[in-house]
């Protein structure tokens, strides 16, 4: 479902916002620093509760300010409508549905899929495996009903374990989470073990069209343990290791996704030009991929495209994504660098001085 309506407040610099965007298609232009990537970070803390530029959520709060709020209605092919809302106060964080509290703001999440390609994306995606992991992850909320909770149990034995490995006075209860955590760590891993091999075909596709039939691309998973060990094994292994160091060394929470490019590990093989291709193909691909499995369109935040990729490239990720049901916002300098030629509809809105005009 796309975004029909956005309305924010006290955002960075701006007081009061209102738009109505493209289900397709959505220019953001303006000069440096007047405040495009604010449109795109107020659209991803509806949908995430957070911003993907600062983990200090108090820098969003627009100086002299209170609070802070954002919502959006999303509306379905048969014209019904979802309202999406997050405030931020003194008194802290309220999601909402319907006006309805929500307890999660992963609530907004399913209702609102988001992915973003911006300047750092295939620095964060090449620098750490939390990354790479999490486009994994990502999938299995939006496809498999049971992953969050699955994922909230691993994570509360693992706590419970580490803190075990800490205290002298647990010292008892040092393995009786192991048998527990064996059994949820190694279905984290079927799922994103079969999801790896649902989304290769999906990540192949999008590499073909954008880097063109001549390199051949794969996904290997890293399970967080040794490949030639079991998770049960690797556990029994490192208790020495785990008990000296107070933590849980071998599990699902240190599992990596591995892209390769020809053959080679492509942190190593390719160049940089091809290493941004590769994470933004991969972005591409878990799109396609939830469009596949379940229908569900997703909202993404391109921010300054012109400076990520050639004209060459910019044209070829542009005529990709109009082929797509994807609801896309692009900041730029100069809309003139956007091709807009295969889209059924696009809007362009402008930025400046604390505004935003259509």
């Amino acid at each position: 479902m796309p975004l029909v309506s956005l309305e924010f407040h006290n955002i960075r610099v701006y007081e009061r916002i209102q738009l109505e965007p493209s289900p397709h298609l959505n220019l953001v232009s303006g000069g440096n620093a007047s405040g495009k990537t604010t449109l795109l970070e107020a659209i991803y803390l509806l949908g995430t509760g957070r911003s993907f530029r600062t983990t200090q959520t108090e820098q969003l709060r627009r100086t002299g300010s209170s609070d802070f709020s954002v919502t959006g209605k999303l509306q379905n092919a048969h014209g019904e409508t979802i309202r999406l809302g997050l405030a931020h106060s003194n008194n802290g964080r309220r999601a909402s549905i319907n006006g309805l509290e929500q307890a999660k703001v992963s609530s907004l999440a399913l209702h609102l899929p988001l992915q973003v390609i911006s300047p750092d994306t295939h620095y964060e995606f090449q620098q750490s495996a939390k990354y790479r992991r999490g486009a994994l992850d990502w999938c299995l909320f939006h496809v498999e009903p049971d992953f969050s909770s699955l994922w909230s149990r691993f994570q509360r034995l693992l706590h419970q374990r580490n803190a075990a490995l800490k205290s002298h006075s647990q010292a008892k209860a040092r393995h009786v989470w192991d048998d527990e955590l064996i059994e949820v760590g190694e279905s984290l891993h079927t799922a994103r073990t079969r999801l790896t091999e649902q989304l290769l075909p999906h990540f192949q596709s999008s590499c073909q069209f954008l880097l063109g039939r001549n390199h051949y691309v794969n996904l290997v998973l890293q399970p967080g343990w040794g490949i030639e060990s079991t998770f049960s094994a690797s556990l029994r292994q490192d208790r020495e290791r785990d008990l000296a160091r107070g933590f849980t060394h071998s599990g699902p929470q240190r599992a990596d996704l591995e892209i390769t490019l020809n053959s080679q590990a492509s942190c190593q093989s390719a160049s940089h030009g091809q290493n941004k291709i590769l994470v933004i193909a991969l972005r591409l691909a878990q799109i396609s991929y939830l469009l596949q499995a379940k229908s569900r369109n997703c909202c993404l935040l391109i921010d300054d495209l012109a400076a990520e990729l050639d004209h060459v490239h910019r044209a070829r990720l542009t005529r990709y994504l109009a082929g797509l049901s994807v609801q896309v916002f692009v900041t730029t300098t100069e809309t003139s660098l956007i091709d807009r030629e295969f889209w059924p509809s696009h809007k362009t809105f402008h930025v400046e001085h604390g505004t935003i005009t259509h």
